[in-house]
């Protein structure tokens, strides 16, 4: 039996995935703790409150606030929860004095791929912390990248081989601006582009359209999700591929 996939944009570069019955968190801001720290502050809510959170596993790709969100942790029930993500992630969800353990801890390093029930999980170079991955999220038979945070480079993209592609956009403080996204995203070999990390704070945005520009230009159909949008990756995969075949 085929398990559906759901995709859901929460916010920055962060998603709620759905594969089957298992729920994953992907790198959501849910907190104000960038403000707190930084100055800069959210101008969009959170999709629902960190206790409302009960995902089976929690995917972040590096260990900035706005990806490894601790005040949001804090206020999770952990209990249970697995967390996939690089090693300079994994002493802050110790330290954080929720009781999550080393065993629910598994270390994404990259180039490793990790096997779950219902998904596969690789991690990918990114360019961004010296840990940093990119993961591709492999469920009904469908290669979902999401980049993470990460600059331009020859290597970021390269081994995907992806179907859609969720990538950063904002082009500052270490990220890859709209034409270097677009490059990547047809790098990767993905027929669908998505791009994020946009519209979180003022200070660090982007215009979504010239992503759709530049990936267009290069051949890939892209598409922008409004925020706390859900997609079913597999239909709007098939209904851009038959916009595809009628163009020509």
């Amino acid at each position: 039996m085929k398990k559906k996939f759901m995709v859901r944009w929460i916010g920055q570069g962060g998603y709620a995935l759905r594969c089957g019955e298992t729920v994953m968190l992907l790198d959501p801001y849910f907190s104000d703790i960038v403000e707190h720290v930084e100055g800069p502050r959210r101008l969009i809510p959170p999709p629902f409150a960190p206790e409302n959170a009960n995902p089976d596993y929690f995917l972040a790709t590096h260990d900035h606030m706005d990806h490894l969100d601790t005040d949001m942790i804090a206020r999770m029930d952990c209990a249970g929860v697995r967390f996939l993500c690089p090693e300079s992630c994994k002493k802050t969800l110790l330290c954080l004095g929720k009781g999550i353990s080393e065993d629910q801890i598994t270390v994404t390093r990259r180039g490793e791929t990790f096997s779950f029930a219902d998904f596969t999980l690789e991690a990918h170079y990114a360019d961004h912390t010296p840990d940093s991955v990119g993961f591709v999220v492999i469920c009904d038979g469908i290669r979902a990248y999401f980049t993470g945070d990460t600059l331009y480079g020859g290597k970021v993209g390269a081994s995907a081989d992806a179907d859609v592609i969720f990538c950063c956009i904002n082009g500052r403080l270490g990220n890859m601006d709209a034409a270097e996204a677009a490059l990547v995203a047809e790098r990767s070999g993905a027929k669908l582009a998505i791009p994020n990390h946009y519209g979180m704070f003022a200070e660090n945005t982007a215009d979504p359209m010239d992503f759709v520009r530049f990936a267009e230009a290069a051949g890939r159909s892209a598409y922008v999700m409004q925020h706390n949008e859900e997609i079913d990756a597999a239909a709007l995969l098939a209904e851009y591929r038959k916009k595809e075949i009628k163009l020509c």
